[in-house]
């Protein structure tokens, strides 16, 4: 969505540029604002492997050229110049998000039409669909169709139990250049076959993206704190949830772990050798313990710093007896990944034990992308996994993202330190398990023993997995409802509860799980 709007924004600046080609101060304007989008656009289709497919680049590249010198030569009428400018605008959007906007696309043939158009910028160049084979069938008899349209497929899940989900009967399929044309009529053959569950598009995600602030925004009053890590202090969460109580009450009723639980951040990688992380974490594989972001190291600290040892900041876990934190890499170098990948993720760490899933990530939902993303959270439930993720940061519904609004996860919204939402958070809502947790001016780890001051939802969801984490130790049996339940009856009024959720209060949350 993002590439579609910077390449609009370079054919409108683009077709003005013409328009005013008499007027040299107004022409200079548009002049740069082309070249600076439709640079930016090149940039990230060039420089971000699989954010613009090769042929949507050339299609657009035509395009844009082609539309904006068939507009220069009306650019002497504005009263022609302006409606085909609009026209085109919208007609150009409306054809790559498959919307119907003539008033003649009720009719029933149209609508058989344009349902089944896709848009195949923003897929997995690679694996363009995720197909579910049905039970009794086998990948061999979609041979036929294989064949006609020379793909290539390949079991899109690794998992070890696949006795407990149909995950395993899904293919990741490949379609190749000389056939992307035919993507709306490979779907059609799949659906045709009566040989498989469900197929839906394998979508490009990127990371949201988180702003840093300046240090001297959150000038704070030194108190004293029961941590003696020197930076709590640059926390203003541990005030909000009160902190303080949880460890006071966790010292005075000796509350010991019955396990160490176990929170797999599942995001950019995790900075393995961090100061204030490298005690408390457990490797899958050496693959994943670097972050060349520095977002999952972020999230990491915020659920698991390594408290009370002179660095940094502090945890919910006043030791490390409770929690231990690893790492799921889904996002490669340039912040991409793929609803394959991100899935790929969730069962390796339900694989290697994860009591919590901590995801940070998403994209747009849609009825397609529901469904594996459902079975990948039942199987973590299965192993035992609770799955916490992030609401998203575009100030909408958060039914409109996945997978915060898949069944079964803790959907969490960020709040500002005033406790109001914050401005970017998604409301929760109307979601099942919708809580809150700071997200404004978020002091963490960040790679090379640094930290830094970061905004998002992203921040606010590996608050709640560090509870849960802390909770899943004391009860290692807890499920997501129970937790959910304890979670939204203990926590603290936000000023727009309803928007957010609760905010969670660790001490309130670990007192009632005592109680069971």
């Amino acid at each position: 969505m993002l590439t579609l709007i910077i390449f609009l924004a370079s054919f409108v600046s683009l077709a003005f540029w013409f328009l005013f080609k008499e007027n040299n101060e107004i022409r200079g304007i548009f002049g740069k604002l082309f070249l600076s989008s439709f640079g930016l656009y090149l940039g990230m289709a060039l420089l971000m492997p699989g954010v613009v497919s090769w042929s949507t680049l050339a299609i657009n590249i035509v395009f844009l050229f082609g539309a904006g010198f068939f507009l220069n030569t009306f650019s002497s009428s504005k009263i022609i110049f302006i409606p085909m400018l609009i026209l085109m605008t919208i007609g150009y959007y409306c054809g790559v998000r498959g919307i119907d906007w003539f008033p003649f696309a009720e009719s029933d043939a149209l609508e058989q039409t344009t349902s089944t158009s896709t848009n195949i910028d923003g897929l997995d160049p690679d694996n363009e669909l995720l197909v579910e084979v049905s039970n009794g069938h086998q990948l061999s008899e979609l041979q036929t169709i294989i064949d006609q349209y020379q793909l290539k497929l390949e079991p899109a899940f690794a998992l070890k139990d696949g006795a407990s989900t149909d995950l395993d009967d899904y293919y990741a399929v490949n379609i190749p250049t000389n056939q992307i044309a035919h993507y709306d009529a490979i779907v059609a053959t799949f659906k045709a076959s009566n040989l498989i569950d469900h197929i839906e598009a394998n979508e490009v995600l990127s990371l949201d993206p988180s702003e840093s602030i300046a240090k001297d925004v959150l000038a704070r009053k030194k108190k004293k704190y029961t941590a003696n890590d020197p930076d709590v202090e640059k926390v203003w969460g541990h005030e909000a949830m009160d902190v303080e109580a949880l460890y006071e009450l966790l010292a005075t009723q000796k509350i010991q772990p019955k396990k160490k639980a176990k929170i797999a951040i599942i995001d950019t990688g995790v900075d393995a050798k961090h100061e204030d992380l490298n005690s408390s974490f457990v490797s899958i594989s050496t693959d994943h313990n670097t972050d060349p972001h520095g977002h999952g190291t972020h999230c990491a600290g915020i659920a698991a710093a390594v408290s009370n040892n002179g660095i940094g900041i502090a945890s919910f876990a006043p030791t490390g007896d409770f929690v231990e934190v690893t790492s799921v890499k889904v996002f490669g170098k340039y912040g991409n990944t793929t609803q394959r990948t991100i899935i790929n993720g969730m069962l390796l760490a339900a694989d290697n034990g994860a009591d919590v899933l901590s995801m940070s990530l998403g994209g747009p939902a849609t009825a397609q992308s529901q469904r594996a993303y459902k079975q990948a959270v039942k199987y973590a439930n299965k192993k035992g996994g609770i799955v916490v993720v992030a609401a998203g940061n575009e100030n909408i519904d958060a039914r409109k993202r996945a997978p915060a609004s898949v069944d079964g996860v803790i959907t969490v919204a960020a709040l500002a330190p005033d406790l109001d939402k914050a401005v970017f958070s998604n409301d929760v809502s109307g979601l099942k398990m919708g809580i809150a947790a700071p997200g404004v001016d978020i002091y963490s780890t960040i790679p090379n023993n640094k930290y830094e001051y970061f905004n998002g939802t992203s921040m606010a969801t590996p608050y709640v997995a560090g509870l849960l984490g802390l909770m899943k130790s004391i009860q290692p049996k807890l499920t997501t409802e129970e937790a959910y339940k304890i979670l939204k009856q203990t926590g603290l009024e936000t000023r727009n509860t309803k928007v957010t959720g609760a905010l969670i209060h660790p001490a309130n949350a670990v007192k009632s799980l005592l109680k069971k």
